[in-house]
């Protein structure tokens, strides 16, 4: 049986091999050392949250991150789901539709407008099967620039 909570400081590790992992699936450059060390400086801000998907012997089996945005385009406060992950032995078991739904539930009780999600890129094609899936449809590429100070 999966339930779900918001991460705590004590989580910080585990999720940080976690998106350590996701990120290593995605070809990105973060290790779990820099996820730890940013992890609750983001966490601390009270528009982001982390929803841990946890089984019944209390060990992590998915996690799923989420960022407070405003836009005019998107008509008002929206969320962003930043980071997604199943472990390995629980996907394809509807744990990410579950996390989803929970974010989606968050949504709804904070009155965001709509919810966008980041994606690995088009070379990624199940993980975009799975959004549509859930609803979610293409709005458009995303570019970045970093700041560095």
């Amino acid at each position: 049986m999966i339930t779900f909570r918001l991460a705590t400081p004590a989580d910080t590790p585990d999720i940080a091999r976690c998106l350590a992992d996701l990120f290593s699936e995605v070809e990105h450059d973060l290790d779990a050392a820099d996820i730890g060390d940013v992890f609750w400086e983001i966490e601390s801000h009270d528009r982001h949250s982390t929803l841990l998907a946890v089984d019944s012997g209390g060990d992590i089996a998915g996690i799923i991150t989420v960022a407070e945005c405003i836009s005019i385009s998107a008509g008002g406060i929206y969320g962003v789901i930043n980071e997604l992950y199943v472990l390995p032995p629980w996907r394809s078991g509807g744990v990410g539709r579950l996390l989803v739904s929970q974010v989606v539930a968050l949504a709804e009780e904070r009155q965001w407008r709509r919810i966008e999600v980041t994606t690995p890129g088009d070379d990624f094609s199940r993980t975009l099967h799975f959004y549509e899936k859930e609803g979610f449809y293409r709005i458009g590429p995303r570019y970045c620039r970093r700041i560095t100070s």
